[in-house]
């Protein structure tokens, strides 16, 4: 069992939803990983095969191999990745979404996603966020979303501040072999690394109404 001073809730079975493969090292990887080392069996959903549009299938290949090999690090059980195309997942409806997300694996007790309630979220996060809200309200799921904003940007919304394991996801984000060194992402996630991250609870089990106002 986890030995962490604040660890992750006690969860058997959570899908882990996602709009682009980087998001579920670079953003989640340290929640994943502290999930999976509590025992919880964990099951991602990936939507699209990246940040851009790429037509080559072999970049596409890669970015598969590279994401299947970071999950393993991260200790969870498998990994999805639909073929959305970046940037286009608001031209596929939420129940569609939805459906893809459960059909990958159903009966988990929550899920996971990357916060999108900002005004400058991007579009693929808002998309993702919403399928996995639809979806966890279907199956009675707790949905919680991993966030950088301050635990006062939520009113009255409950917010778990959770020990993470960095030594796990620093290992997954080593497998994206074709991001550079150098790149804003690798270097944006150095920079901002300590022991914790914030979940917000965007669905508890007994939600009766959605976290955000629109819902297209």
């Amino acid at each position: 069992m986890s030995t962490y001073v604040r660890p992750v809730p006690a969860v058997r079975t959570l899908v882990v939803v996602c709009a682009h493969p980087y998001d579920a090292t670079f953003a989640l990887g340290g929640v994943i990983a502290a999930f999976a080392g509590a025992r919880t069996s964990v099951h991602i959903v990936c939507l699209t095969h990246g940040r851009a549009p790429d037509p080559r299938p072999r970049r596409r290949l890669d970015r598969a191999r590279d994401l299947g090999r970071a999950t393993r690090h991260l200790g969870a059980d498998d990994v999805t990745l639909l073929d959305h195309a970046p940037g286009t997942l608001a031209l596929t409806s939420l129940d569609t979404l939805a459906d893809e997300i459960l059909a990958a694996h159903q009966g988990a007790d929550a899920m996971l996603t990357v916060d999108a309630t900002a005004d400058d979220a991007h579009p693929d996060h808002v998309r993702a966020m919403r399928a996995a809200y639809r979806a966890a309200t279907r199956q009675g799921s707790t949905l919680y979303a991993w966030t950088l904003r301050p635990g006062d940007a939520f009113r009255g919304r409950q917010v778990l501040v959770v020990d993470v394991d960095r030594e796990r996801q620093r290992a997954a984000t080593a497998c994206h072999t074709g991001l550079a060194a150098d790149d804003p992402l690798r270097r944006r996630w150095q920079r901002g690394q300590d022991r914790t991250e914030r979940l917000v609870v965007l669905r508890s089990e007994r939600t009766a109404t959605p976290v955000f106002a629109r819902n297209v």
